[in-house]
């Protein structure tokens, strides 16, 4: 029995591409009248329904939301069809008659607008593809595309399947530059699957589909997508030599059409992302004028192989457009800047032994690479220039607004670079910027209300090194700058006392914790009590040396934080320099009782294991090691804020080191090579 077939006026919606639905307010109101419309609509001739949808692309639609409340009809594929497609199946195909389905073979779409020859090129039946190609109405219909607005041949290409994109390239031709939605070509795609693929024999696949569409139509090695990126773009950034070579070699005549295209980015930046010294001769090879591009930042190659660590690329660039070393950036800074600025020690040493002057290269602010190193917390790069004798007249230069490298250091919170600073004798700390200020002045100005503990300990680096603050200014000519400009200051703020009250009953929590804890310990002793006489009651490892250790620790650890409960109780009362006080005293002495628990805790623990002597042994080792860690961390909470003597510097050396690691308040060293 032979099927019904289906109104044609309905089939009409299977036709029309997704991106035609997407409408504004006002033809999805028109929607229900079209849709009422179509239901009427069986009287009509096939010549009216042709006009009707010849007429529908050319509308102006916008692309906006569908309404919610308006329903529509998905197209949908016969499923005979649809499977025979999905099979390969070229006898179904060929003895396929229009009166066995339900409606024309070119009106049958699925959801997604994909069209047989859409399924066919996905799942690589060459036959079938070949076998449509040659029908008549079939290649008529080649340029349809789906909801993605990829045809047949953007599919082939991004399936991996080179003999089906070998049939379709003829039918193709021309056309191998068409785009999708995202604007990729089918060279795009089959470039942007190779590069992702981890598996090589899926890489080597991707890789045979992009150089065939290079050697069939050369010109779409420059066509570049939305993200503004061509396929050579994306090969040179990938650092893949073999194709960027191919597609230079092949483009012929292109070449001088597309180098010059402001759309297409530069070819000579994603050469040096790519970091493949190959790929960047070809590129510059082929257009040396690709060394004047600059990207969105305004730099040059040079100053981007500097910026990213590139060293064979900087070193390449030396050899053949040393010049461009005097090139600056958008920012105003050099490529010696922006290596430093970045870490890259081997970068500097090669611009300073192959370009020596550039060292007196200033950028817009008037500052030269120390100040850049240091303003950027570079810590290696700064201890480097600090060594070589050839860079110390940069040690105390001024940029625009007065500021030397340590108040730059200073400034931006750097505890290391300031550390280094300042024990370099050649350092001057008390010249003041065009504000009159010293860099103790400047570390004091805090980025918030409460200093971060980064901010601490540059203010804690400088008070050490016995930097001062900025005398008061007089009223002499001389000095009548510095006092407009303090005058003119914004004053530092009162402490407040609820910025103290949270760190007050803190650390009242601990030492009540602490306090509780040792008078437990100091009744309920390691190894308990004797019972036998004459020594009744009293503790059976009394005469152990690291009994009697326990005993001393745990009294210390005990009255040291009852005295820190006290003190902190005083701080309840209100005054604030009171408050001050009292913290500045608690601090140092409740870290004495935490290092004494600790010391309680390890000798009491080898008491009780001391039977096993490698265990007895790990305890003790443990033990010391973080008794250590604690003294250093604590050391220099404990240490007044200015050292009167050097001696102390050095004490404290290691210890602030240590911090600077723990708190990781030297970040910015993390891109340093």
């Amino acid at each position: 029995m032979p099927r019904k077939r289906s109104n044609p006026s309905r089939q009409t919606h299977r036709l029309a591409p997704r991106h035609l639905l997407n409408v504004d307010a006002e033809m999805d109101r028109e929607l229900p009248e079209d849709l009422e419309r179509d239901e009427d609509s069986e009287t009509g001739t096939e010549e009216e329904e042709e006009e009707e949808i010849a007429a529908r692309p050319k509308r102006k639609l916008k692309t906006s939301k569908i309404s919610t409340d308006v329903s529509r009809r998905a197209a949908n594929m016969q499923p005979d069809l649809y499977m025979a497609a999905k099979r390969g199946d070229t006898d179904f195909i060929k003895n396929l008659k229009a009166e066995d389905l339900e409606g024309p073979v070119l009106s049958q779409k699925t959801p997604q607008l994909n069209s047989v020859l859409h399924i066919a090129a996905s799942l690589g039946h060459s036959q079938l593809v070949e076998e449509m190609l040659n029908n008549h109405d079939i290649y008529e219909h080649r340029l349809e595309g789906n909801s993605a607005g990829e045809f047949a041949v953007h599919v082939a290409a991004r399936c991996g399947h080179l003999s089906t994109l070998k049939k379709l390239a003829p039918a193709y031709s021309g056309y191998l530059t068409i785009k999708n939605n995202e604007g990729n070509t089918p060279l795009h795609l089959a470039l942007i699957k190779k590069y992702r693929e981890v598996d090589l024999v899926l890489k080597t696949k991707y890789s045979e589909i992009a150089e065939f569409l290079v050697e069939t139509n050369p010109e779409v090695s420059y066509e570049p997508n939305e993200e503004q990126k061509s396929p050579l773009y994306m090969a040179a950034e990938a650092g893949d030599a073999e194709m960027v070579k191919l597609m230079i070699e092949k483009a012929g005549g292109a070449v001088g059409r597309f180098w010059g295209t402001t759309i297409v980015k530069s070819i000579a930046h994603a050469a040096i992302t790519g970091k493949n010294i190959d790929v960047l001769d070809s590129v510059m090879n082929e257009g040396p004028h690709r060394i004047k591009d600059r990207d969105s930042k305004g730099m040059t190659p040079l100053s981007y192989a500097a910026y990213i660590g590139y060293l064979e690329g900087v070193r390449y660039f030396l050899n053949k457009f040393a010049d461009y070393m005097y090139e600056s950036d958008r920012n105003g800074f050099f490529p010696i800047h922006t290596a430093s600025s970045r870490g890259h020690i081997k970068i500097v040493q090669e611009f300073i032994q192959r370009c020596p002057d550039s060292v007196e290269l200033l950028n817009h602010q008037d500052q030269n690479i120390l100040h850049v190193a240091a303003m950027s917390g570079k810590a290696k790069v700064v201890n480097y220039m600090l060594k070589m004798p050839e860079l110390e007249m940069l040690i105390n230069e001024k940029d625009v607004d007065g500021n030397t490298s340590l108040h730059l250091a200073s400034k931006g919170g750097h505890p290391k670079v300031v550390s280094i600073l300042t024990w370099d004798k050649r350092v001057d700390s008390k010249l003041l910027n065009d504000e009159g200020k010293t860099a103790l002045d400047v570390a004091g100005k805090y980025s918030g209300k409460v200093p971060s503990f980064r901010e601490r300990l540059t203010w804690l680096a400088l008070r050490y090194a016995g930097v001062s603050h900025a005398p008061s200014p007089s009223m002499d000519k001389d000095k009548e700058i510095i006092t407009k400009n303090t005058q003119c200051s914004k004053p530092r703020q009162t402490p407040n006392m609820d910025n103290y009250k949270d760190r007050v009953n803190t650390l009242l929590v601990v030492a009540t914790l602490v306090a509780t804890v040792t008078f437990a310990a100091g009744f309920t002793v390691p190894g308990g009590n004797d019972d036998s006489d004459p020594h009744k009651g009293m503790a059976k490892f009394l005469r152990h040396h690291l009994f009697q250790a326990f005993i001393i620790s745990n009294t210390i650890a005990m009255y040291s934080s009852v005295t820190v409960v006290v003190a902190l109780i005083w701080a309840q009362l209100g005054d604030l320099n009171l408050v001050i006080a009292s913290l500045k005293f608690a601090v140092p002495i409740l870290g004495l009782a935490l290092i004494m628990v600790s010391s309680a805790f390890m000798t009491g623990s080898y008491l009780m294991v001391r039977g096993l002597h490698w265990l007895a042994s790990i305890v003790l080792i443990i033990g010391s090691f973080f008794l250590l860690i604690l003294t250093l961390l604590f050391l220099p909470l404990c240490l007044p804020s200015s050292l009167p003597h050097p001696i102390f510097r050095y004490i404290v050396y290691y210890p602030f080191c240590l911090l600077v690691i723990v708190t990781r308040s030297n970040t910015n060293d993390g891109e340093e090579k």
